[in-house]
């Protein structure tokens, strides 16, 4: 039996716990996501507007987001902001 795919998620899975925590500190409970592609930005996983997510990171992680760094891949926006701890 061959493995149902929505989207390749590799990148997602690899970095599952940080994902996750990102998640909790920005979307609200009832716009958490089952499931977060590879290509997924926080734009397309809750309907904030971009002012209240970078409001949201800057609390929890101390770092002020430019709105195009809402746009990036989730993978990739959780990397960044493990840098920048």
């Amino acid at each position: 039996m061959s493995r149902f795919t929505l989207a390749p998620d590799g990148e997602i899975q690899a970095r599952a716990s940080r994902i996750e925590a990102l998640l909790r500190a920005v979307c609200d409970d009832d716009e958490r996501p089952w499931f977060v592609s590879n290509d997924a930005s926080l734009y397309d996983v809750c309907s904030l507007e971009t002012d209240e997510i970078v409001r949201r990171v800057k609390t929890h992680y101390g770092t002020t987001l430019q709105a195009s760094d809402v746009g990036l891949p989730i993978w990739q926006l959780v990397d960044r902001l493990e840098v920048e701890k």
